[in-house]
């Protein structure tokens, strides 16, 4: 975003509030005002028209409304309380230092079970507890199957808080032309066509006279699928100033201006028989809002808690979530949008029920598996697609040299090494739709994908796209599908992205793993359509059948008669410039739109496999292996497959071993920096082996299965079920992530001094 500015761009910042609950008495911005190089600043009393932020799901909770510039209450450290214009950076952070803020500070709520006690410190002062909204989900008999099994596991799990942090911070770029009173705002994000109708909303300009850019994004990871106060501000100044503006957000301040993840306790109850067969879960879900239901809602929460199955046929299951509110930062989007909380609770779970029955890891997920021949599969509330759980177990295991490391594991606990291995099963949620049930559901966007696709005159191609490239390499895979369906090759295609003015609209945007299974039905199903007008055309000029054509590499000729070709650029002539070689009754232009929306979701699946070793002395744990098979339908680039898998095999990683948000008692954020919040190096993240497995999804054509989060879901569950491996039958037990060393070494330091096992 920063290499957006011009020589007469003014610079945008924010006051943000330093205290986590308080009612706002006084902003004294004179001081600030006056200072060299500031053109204004400005605080929610100079905007009397504000509306609260929008949100893009409706899941019947209850209203918790904020606004790009808090009004009389803040309710979590970082949000906004005065814009400062200036003509640099520096002047602006200086007068953000001068503009006083006199609060009434609030008692505070940060732990969110906490929260849910009947006598807990309100965040709002109307309503009669902290529950925003609530979900039960329930099949079979759950009570009746808990009330009859052999044997029954209670755990509370708990993950921590965490956050995209991307490469790139977010930024907005604003422009007011005032002769046609039209706004043009680039922004980072993964949801152009949505910020476009947000800003319609927030500023009453209609929605065809708002432009959304959106350059090459530096990483989203959910993080930028939000629509965020910075964006409405910047659009509510555009019109304001002859000058563009420019928000960059600083790294620091993303830690409280961008949304964070994750965050649950979850109370798990697993029943069996003595043979291993899972008859029932239950599961008591309290995910950590923060202060506001942001754009999302508890949506991915709500994933959590459906997904409380996993792969496994069990025919008793419930979950019953509590969205909670605390002095926090919003929770919202994360890559895995709540399946690795899932994974993580019913994979530990499984993990301890196997040790309680004295049965091998994989031996038990083998036995409840889903099989082959009950797909299409229906859960708590989704119905999978396809997949051969039990064969992609095996032929994981096989990849891993699972035996192989069995036998080492032994002979290095003879040598007093602590070697442990760790394995999880997942499945992904993906090509999300179909729009009806998405909007029956509660969520105000559609899951289908447009896709509008133009011969040029010069016989190229060019793919129109509402999707965002923001490194994932989605483009490449539309090029791949679009050369094989028109007969073309990929270099005479341009994928256009990030406009909402030349790029049709997209129901959702870039995210849910959607790129290649929902954009490139869309585009298979476009390609198809301008390749029957290109064949008519080619038909007319070569005097032949439309069913004798042969098109290969853009040349096309008759089958038979190789020797005899022309070329998609004379196609494109006709079609544009000599409408006298064009078929009666066909008009100049070859152009196609197409739609598509799924009738239901794909579902990949995959194993990891992990084997580390755990130094006592330290608590440092050593990743020595890790394994991966995957399913996700038809592959369309091997290399960008695993990049995905490896990307987010490493981001697993650092939710097990690293990454947490913290808060103290005062709701104050204690990870404002990379020195704090400990994403992992190249150091910390092992070489990977992968393997493919190919089962077509027969819900998408293409056979397509998403797999950008494939990669995030099963790590944590494999890392840590290592090192409880590592730790032996009489180590502690571990239900929390992250498990950094500090907290193995003070389990192992707690079972030595007292002399029994932590679990």
């Amino acid at each position: 975003m920063a290499d957006l500015v011009t020589p007469n761009t003014l610079r945008v910042g924010f006051v943000r509030c330093t205290s986590a609950h308080a009612d706002i008495i006084s902003i004294d911005t004179a001081d600030a005002s006056s200072m060299p190089g500031i053109k204004a600043v400005l605080t929610a009393a100079d905007f009397p028209d504000l509306v609260p932020q929008p949100s893009t799901h409706r899941l019947g909770t209850r209203p918790t409304p904020y606004f790009a510039l808090a009004k009389d209450r803040v309710r979590h450290v970082g949000e906004p309380v005065a814009v400062i214009i200036g003509t640099s950076e520096a002047a602006v952070v200086d007068a953000a230092e001068s503009v006083i803020v006199e609060y009434r500070d609030l008692d505070v709520i940060v732990d969110v079970v906490s929260a849910t006690a009947p006598d807990a410190i309100r965040v709002y002062d109307e309503w009669p507890d902290n529950i925003a909204g609530t979900f039960d989900v329930e099949m079979g008999d759950t009570d009746g199957a808990l009330a009859s099994a052999d044997v029954v596991l209670t755990e509370r799990i708990s993950i921590g808080r965490q956050t995209g942090a991307s490469i790139e911070p977010r930024g907005v770029f604003v422009e007011w032309n005032r002769n046609d009173e039209r706004l043009v705002l680039w922004t980072s994000t993964q949801s152009p066509n949505i910020v476009r109708d947000f800003v319609s909303d927030i500023t009453g300009i209609p929605q065809h006279k708002v432009k959304v850019r959106v350059p090459t994004v530096g990483g989203g990871f959910g993080t930028k699928f939000h629509y965020y106060s910075e964006e409405s501000m910047l659009a509510l100044l555009a019109p304001m100033f002859d000058q563009p503006l420019l928000w960059l957000e600083g790294r620091s301040e993303s830690f409280v201006a961008s949304v964070h993840a994750r965050e649950q306790t979850i109370d798990v109850t697993i029943a069996a028989k003595r043979d291993g067969t899972i008859t029932a879960i239950s599961a008591e879900l309290y995910a950590d809002m923060g202060a506001y239901l942001h754009m999302v809602s508890y949506g991915p929460a709500w994933l959590t808690s459906v997904m409380m199955t996993n792969a496994y046929a069990i025919p008793n299951a419930r979950a019953r979530l509590k969205a909670v509110v605390t002095n926090k930062v919003p929770s919202g989007s994360y890559r895995g949008w709540g399946q690795p909380q899932a994974n993580f609770a019913v994979e530990r779970m499984v993990d301890l029920l196997a040790a309680e029955l004295n049965m091998d890891r994989a031996e038990i997920r083998r036995h409840n598996f889903v099989k082959p021949d009950q797909f299409p599969y229906t859960s708590l509330f989704h119905t999978f697609d396809s997949g051969r759980y039990a064969e992609c177990l095996d032929r994981g295991l096989e990849l891993a040299n699972h035996d192989d490391w069995l036998a080492y594991q032994t002979n290095a606990k003879l040598a007093g090494r602590h070697i442990g291995i760790g394995l999880s099963f997942y499945v992904e949620n993906t090509a999300l739709g179909p729009s009806s049930k998405m909007n029956q559901g509660g969520l105000e966007q559609g899951g289908y994908d447009i896709s509008n696709i133009r011969l040029e005159p010069g016989g190229e191609i060019t793919i129109f796209t509402g999707l965002c490239e923001m490194g994932q390499g989605f483009t490449n895979g539309l090029a791949q599908l679009c050369a094989d369906a028109v007969g073309v090759h990929p270099d005479q295609i341009q994928v256009i992205t990030g406009d909402t003015d030349a790029c049709p609209y997209t129901g959702h945007g870039t995210g849910a793993s959607r790129s290649a299974a929902i954009g490139g039905a869309a585009v298979l199903k476009a390609s198809a359509a301008l390749r029957a007008k290109i064949e008519t055309v080619a038909a007319h000029m070569m005097e032949a059948s439309a069913e004798d054509l042969v098109i290969e590499d853009g040349k096309i000729w008759v089958n038979g008669s190789p020797d005899k070709s022309m070329s998609m650029s004379d196609v494109g002539r006709a079609a544009y410039r000599r409408a006298i070689d064009l078929p009666p009754g066909v008009l100049p232009g070859l152009e196609v739109i197409e739609v598509y929306d799924p009738p239901s979701q794909a579902w990949p699946y995959g194993l990891n496999h992990v084997v580390v070793e755990v130094d006592t002395d330290t608590g440092l744990v050593s990743i020595l292996s890790y394994a991966v098979m995957h399913d996700c339908g038809t592959i369309l680039n091997p290399m960008i497959v695993d990049g995905q898998i490896h990307g987010g095999v490493a981001q697993g990683i650092a939710a097990a071993l690293h990454e947490e948000i913290l808060y103290n008692e005062d709701g104050q954020v204690v990870t404002t920096s990379f020195l704090d919040y400990a994403i992992p190096s190249a150091v910390e993240i092992p070489s990977f082996k992968l393997g493919h497995m190919t089962t077509p999804s027969p819900v998408i054509p293409g056979g397509m299965k998403g797999t950008g989060e494939a990669g995030v879901i099963g790590p944590p569950a494999a890392v840590i079920g290592a090192i409880e491996n590592a730790l032996g039958p009489d180590g502690p037990q571990f239900t929390t992530m992250p498990v950094t060393p500090q907290m193995i070494f003070e389990r192992l330091t707690q079972a030595n001094h007292t002399g029994t096992s932590t679990k």
